[in-house]
């Protein structure tokens, strides 16, 4: 019996001594672990963090690089990139990466290229597209996949209504329209006008927006043509001409270039100015420098037109000189076009929004932020107020002549704080 109370004790001992061993050496306490645990999933999450961080915030811009249009979606392709990198390349920390798509002037190439963006490229966002129609059609495809579209172009403000995921950071149709109508009524003295523009939704809905409010003061719109898309004979539609005071005229492209040179070769440039309802592809340098290829006295009798813009590299705002000056460092030149402003001050609106939720970028989230921003960028004051479409500045301007013989806008009046609806009747 002592032998076996003996080898008890022996056994008990041997264990306390390995239960003390194993405390001291390669086990741990209950709390030793947790406390291990805790720290290594602490690692793993600033890790993952880190990670992610460094994943790339990818951004879509649908534009129209062939076509009639390529020409105008060169010029924002450019306009995006930069202000990307002037940026700073980033937004909340992560890199910028911008995801590339040719519309090619068709609406069901524009949803294709939204939904390879959305579906294939995981963007948070797309940029674009500017033509009214690509719009519409696109618009409806983003609200299915729940994605903000952020227009830097002005939008009829119809397209917003039902669909939340729209953004009009260039506001609404209405804005220039109105601005127009005002200056040429008030400012130019305007009483008949003659308009002239191209057969669609969106040109269709700035003539009436001008047409509206011009006789709401009390002018007359004493003849309305619409031409097809594109027209390179406007021959017939000169000829045809009204009389009145000034032809209020908007088209793009290449038929900007043949309305310009008809108007001068057919001598109405002496009698009746045409004045610009929206400069966009149609008073821009790159028209007018076509249009001196062919005949440098045809462009000369552009200069002085007066059209409408949200951008001009003389404006006031002060955000701009710092703008204009990296524009000039980067391509030696003052900015040409509002597309320079206009995409820059898109995409300060998305890093602002982004910044603002510690870079989420979830879609509900990003798309409140959106509309909470208030900025302050090259083309002035922005913010939403009941409405999807931003309030902001209004440019009147004429076509100038530069020192080194470029053409481009300057500033002869400004309109601040323009509702998405236009100006007040």
């Amino acid at each position: 019996m002592k032998k076996v109370t003996a080898f008890v004790l022996v056994f008990c001992m041997l264990f306390a001594l390995a239960a003390c061993a194993s405390d001291s050496g390669t086990s741990s306490s209950p709390s030793a672990q947790s406390s291990a645990s805790a720290s290594a999933s602490a690692s793993a999450s600033e890790s993952a963090s880190a990670s992610a961080n460094t994943e790339p915030i990818k951004i879509g811009h649908i534009v129209d690089l062939t076509g009639a249009e390529a020409a105008t979606g060169a010029e924002a392709q450019r306009a995006l990139q930069f202000a990307i990198d002037a940026l700073g390349g980033e937004f909340a920390g992560r890199p910028v990466e911008i995801i590339i798509g040719d519309a090619a002037g068709d609406s069901s190439t524009a949803v294709d290229q939204a939904r390879k963006m959305v579906e294939s490229d995981g963007v948070v966002a797309i940029f674009g597209p500017t033509q009214s129609g690509q719009k519409t059609a696109v618009a409806a495809y983003m609200a299915e996949a729940g994605v903000p579209l952020i227009f830097y172009y002005g939008t009829p403000i119809g397209l917003f209504e039902g669909n939340d995921w729209l953004v009009g950071a260039g506001g609404a149709n209405q804005q220039m329209p109105t601005v127009m109508a005002d200056y040429c009524y008030n400012d130019l003295n305007y009483r008949t006008v003659t308009t002239i523009s191209m057969d669609n939704v969106g040109f269709r809905d700035f003539i009436v927006d001008f047409v509206d409010y011009f006789e709401g003061l009390g002018g007359t719109a004493v003849q309305q043509q619409y031409a097809p898309i594109p027209t390179s004979d406007w021959s017939s539609y000169l000829v045809n001409l009204a009389e009145a005071d000034a032809i209020m005229a908007w088209t793009t492209g290449n038929s900007s270039i043949a309305l310009w040179s008809a108007w001068y070769d057919m001598g109405i440039y002496k009698t009746m100015p045409i004045t610009a309802i929206l400069h966009g592809g149609f008073t821009d340098y790159f028209i007018l420098n076509a249009v001196a290829a062919a005949n440098p006295d045809a462009a000369e009798a552009v200069l002085g037109t007066i059209a409408c813009t949200l951008y001009v590299y003389d404006n006031d705002a002060p955000e701009n000189e710092a703008f204009v000056e990296a524009w000039k460092a980067e391509f030696g030149v003052v900015p040409q076009t509002n597309l320079s402003g206009l995409c820059y001050q898109a995409a300060l609106l998305l890093k602002t929004a982004i910044e603002d939720i510690d870079g989420d970028t979830t879609p509900e989230n990003l798309i409140d932020s959106i509309f909470a921003a208030d900025i302050d960028g090259p083309t002035g004051h922005l913010y939403f107020e009941d409405s999807q479409a931003a309030t902001m500045t209004i440019y009147v301007v004429e076509v100038v002549k530069m020192e080194d013989g470029s053409f481009n806008y300057g500033v002869v009046k400004t309109y601040e704080d323009v509702s998405p609806t236009g100006l007040a009747s």
